[in-house]
């Protein structure tokens, strides 16, 4: 599914080339058009495009000027020019920056469409991030799997910010397809480390903006890792591990320990027992816990009201929240919230 970015200044000629993509084999998931190079630049910015079709003439700067533009902010995305038959020469000085093609106007449906169908194809060939190559990819995909084995999370961290780096401003259908390669590359590092076979999923992208993408890819890195370390745990760290998840998510409910250890499928006093020889503290003073930095972080990042904090944390008693807060912190929320650091 490819994102095409039409620039025009005429509406017409938009209404007419977005016709003609919808109607064609080309799978398409948006088409996106502006009439303009700021608006075109805008729009990269925020959603990203697989391809671009931009007029020669624009009001605000000339398609060669956008596609200079284009080179150096956007160099994986192939650009086509369509201009009038007086212009056929100036546009092709657009092939030094990049430009794959130029059609003449009025354009022609089959002409146009199996022009972008052949720019598409081989832009799907194009094999390595951003230049970078295959050894260095694989080379974060090692150092990512190692830091997520040995729980360095700095280490983690510089990896995927490094993956993140190599899809930048690379066109969308791109970015899907190196992060599948990436993902089948991490399975298999992992599979290697832990000796057991590693069967995640990589869900299908559904957004349409670049920060979609990005937290889409930041989202299976954390479904892996989380797999990686529960496919690590011995069965009672499994259970430490599935116990600490589930109180995690439902920290603000008030759930007694014999209901959490029924979730789990033990006994009450077999869980509380192996909760606190693995963990140092109870179930209830863990769930204090997470309601404590919930409440701290809501105090110092909004003007939610105390009262509603209380709520939201998991208390109906905002005396009862009050008193536990000073227990925890030496401080009582108010207190806390003008001394503004954590």
């Amino acid at each position: 599914m490819y994102t095409i970015l039409l620039i025009d200044d005429e509406p017409m000629m938009l209404k007419g080339m977005k016709y003609m993509l919808e109607h064609s084999d080309i799978p398409i998931r948006s088409i996106l058009e502006a009439t303009g190079g700021h608006e075109a630049i805008r729009l990269l910015q925020q959603f990203g495009a697989d391809l671009i079709v931009t007029d020669i003439r624009m009001p605000d700067m000339t398609g060669l000027e956008l596609c200079r533009m284009l080179s150096e902010q956007f160099p994986l995305v192939p650009c086509m020019i369509v201009s009038g038959h007086d212009e056929f020469a100036y546009a092709r000085e657009g092939l030094r920056y990049g430009v794959k093609d130029f059609l003449l106007k009025p354009l022609n449906r089959e002409q146009f469409t199996a022009s972008l169908r052949q720019m598409l194809r081989k832009l799907a060939e194009i094999g390595h991030p951003n230049g970078i190559s295959t050894s260095e990819w694989r080379e974060i995909a090692d150092a990512w799997t190692e830091a997520v084995v040995q729980d360095h999370q700095e280490k983690r961290v510089e990896a995927e910010v490094k993956w993140l780096e190599c899809l930048r401003y690379a066109p969308p259908s791109l970015c899907m397809i190196w992060h599948g390669i990436f993902h089948v590359a991490l399975l298999q590092r992992a599979g290697g480390k832990l000796e057991r076979a590693m069967d995640i999923p990589l869900l299908p992208f559904q957004g349409q903006m670049l920060e979609e993408l990005i937290n889409w890819v930041v989202e299976d890195l954390n479904a892996i890792c989380e797999a990686m370390k529960l496919h690590a745990y011995s069965d009672h760290q499994k259970l430490i591990y599935n116990a600490q998840l589930y109180i995690r998510e439902h920290y603000n409910k008030e759930i007694s320990l014999e209901e959490l250890a029924s979730s789990l499928g033990y006994s009450a006093p077999y869980f509380s027992q192996w909760f606190k020889q693995k963990t140092g503290i109870s179930y209830v003073t863990y769930r204090t816990q997470l309601r404590m930095q919930r409440a701290q972080e809501l105090l110092l990042k909004t003007d939610k009201p105390i009262l509603q904090i209380a709520y939201e944390v998991g208390y109906n008693d905002v005396a009862g929240f009050i008193r536990t807060f000073k227990k925890e912190t030496e401080q009582t929320p108010t207190e806390y919230r003008k001394g503004g650091s954590l």
